[in-house]
């Protein structure tokens, strides 16, 4: 008995903490019913035509890294936002349009990718005296972090992609992930003013780890 009742309290601790740590640290498999459509490989100095973009928006579990000539400053500041916020592809691309929405609405002043990201506490990764913070500047081109290429891909084609592969309002330059809140029953206080915006596009969103906000200033 009391064998078993030690190895079931194990099981129970061991299944705990990697329900803590896996939200966090892993690189999702992609949904059901995904295409396994894959674009071949960029070559260096391309720009990638509207029915590739779209293929690649439209899955992005199946990009592939592309050349390192087409990875510009500002292509790898949109991908340390995303990277620092999602691991998930399908997150990481809904997270990439609200960047590029700031940009283009000039949100806060910012003009560039790098002036969005590192713009003051806007993105928790990019906060001062944060622990993650010299990790994702120092991201680079030539990184082997596990999603890091792909991130950079897809990065790279949401940066291309025509106006109209936008999967919500130009306006929607917000989100709240609940999960990497300290205290979840804190919210920000804007949270409570609005709705949350239903992408255009099926994305199986989890409203535990994003919800994604149209006209917050």
């Amino acid at each position: 008995m009391r064998i078993r009742f030690h190895k079931y309290w194990m099981g129970f601790i061991f299944g705990a903490v990697l329900a803590c740590i896996i939200p966090s640290v892993i690189v999702f498999a992609p949904p059901t019913g995904v295409d396994d459509y894959t674009l071949d490989f960029p070559p260096p100095l391309y720009l990638p035509t509207d029915q590739e973009v779209a293929h690649a928006l439209f899955n992005p579990w199946g990009i592939k890294p592309i050349h390192v000539a087409n990875m510009d400053a500002e292509t790898m500041w949109l991908a340390r936002a995303m990277f620092s916020e999602s691991k998930r592809a399908d997150e990481q691309e809904l997270i990439g349009w609200t960047v590029r929405n700031r940009i283009e609405s000039n949100f806060r002043g910012c003009t560039t990718y790098e002036q969005c990201v590192l713009d003051p506490f806007q993105y928790s990764a990019f906060l001062p005296n944060q622990s993650k913070l010299h990790f994702y500047i120092n991201l680079t081109e030539t990184s082997t972090v596990a999603g890091w290429q792909k991130t950079v891909a897809l990065a790279f084609y949401i940066r291309h992609a025509d106006s109209g592969l936008r999967p919500f309002g130009r306006k929607v330059r917000h989100f709240y992930s609940e999960q990497s809140m300290v205290d979840p029953d804190m919210p920000p206080a804007w949270v409570e003013d609005f709705e949350p915006v239903v992408p255009r596009r099926a994305f199986q969103l989890d409203e535990r780890r994003f919800r994604f906000y149209d006209g917050v200033h």
